[in-house]
């Protein structure tokens, strides 16, 4: 009972989160001409986002693969598929609960340790982390004006991320990194056994290391890293696709697209479900610098970030009805 309120109160409170966000967003934003815009668009530009999208999860799917059979585990697609999209609909939930989710439905079907399951999904996370960081110094080279740009108009957030570069919290930040790893090392290595509670710490923090250097162990390195760089430029071109269907955006290259993905997936970082309210904030910022009329910025970021959410939930609710139905055994 008290886990059911627990998850009740977070759900709560993250969807709470991105509706205010939501909210101050479009506070002024004209719903109607929204409505009319609808029938100018060229929908077709939709469906190839669905495939893109579509084939994004695959490409996941088969990559996780890669990890989950480092140690002659085997994995079969289709529940390692719709976990991942289990995944990304409880995270429309609840932020990051995704993650735990799909490595405890790979742990129940697959029957490998929860531990190891978890540790390759944080390998996955931080291969994620080092491709989208060249994403951004890429957009940064390609877009410096812009951003600059961007900053000067929202000094906030132009605020907000100087600090994160500064002196002070890069020295706070590695010091509790670096005592945090201290500690885990040291209950890894058994070093407060004589407590039981310890004791279990340091064989799941065993398992999920064993997980987590499976990374050393893929057998085919050169797919592996393919897909790595694939899922991240299907994402990309999923954004880009959608610029054929409003006839605003049609003149924008693949330059601005680019400024605007990795914009819009810092968005995606906020604590709120699929980033609602700080995505759609970034895309429209970016956009208006780009010359593009706020109303057409937030009718793109609405409808863009709707129809990506509704083929999440789409695939979600598949997941949960499937999931059973083909692991009866």
């Amino acid at each position: 009972m008290k886990a059911i309120l627990k998850n009740i109160i977070k759900f709560t409170v993250f969807v709470g989160i991105g509706l205010v966000l939501f909210l101050l967003v479009y506070k002024d934003f004209d719903f109607i001409s929204l409505v009319k815009g609808i029938q100018n668009l060229d929908y077709k530009w939709f469906f190839l986002m669905a495939f893109l999208g579509l084939f994004s999860h695959f490409s996941r799917t088969w990559r996780w693969q890669m990890l989950l059979e480092t140690e002659g585990n085997k994995t079969r697609f289709s529940t390692a598929f719709l976990a991942v999209m289990n995944g990304y609909f409880v995270n429309l939930a609840i932020p990051r609960m995704g993650e735990v989710s799909r490595c405890g439905i790979i742990s129940k079907y697959e029957k490998i340790p929860f531990a190891k399951v978890l540790g390759t999904m944080i390998s996955e996370r931080i291969i994620d982390l080092i491709i989208f960081l060249l994403f951004t110094i890429i957009a940064i080279f390609v877009g410096y004006e812009q951003i600059l740009v961007f900053l000067g108009n929202n000094p906030k957030f132009g605020d907000k991320l100087l600090f994160l570069f500064s002196w002070k919290f890069i020295v706070i930040s590695i010091f509790i990194i670096g005592l945090s790893v201290f500690l885990l090392i040291k209950i890894a290595k058994g070093k407060f056994n004589k407590h039981k509670i310890f004791s279990k710490l340091s064989l799941f923090l065993n398992q999920v290391w064993e997980g987590f250097i499976s990374l050393k162990d893929v057998k085919s390195k050169g797919k592996f890293i393919f897909h790595s760089i694939f899922i991240w430029l299907l994402y990309f071109f999923m954004l880009f696709s959608c610029f054929f269907a409003f006839e605003s955006m049609q003149n924008l290259d693949i330059s601005v697209a680019l400024v605007l993905f990795v914009a819009g997936s810092f968005g995606m970082l906020a604590p709120a479900p699929n980033g609602i309210g700080a995505y759609h904030f970034m895309i429209i910022q970016t956009l208006i610098i780009y010359g593009i009329s706020e109303i057409n910025a937030a009718s793109f970021a609405l409808i863009v970030h709707g129809l990506q959410t509704i083929l999440l939930i789409l695939l979600g609710i598949l997941s949960f009805i499937l999931l059973p139905i083909i692991n009866k055994e």
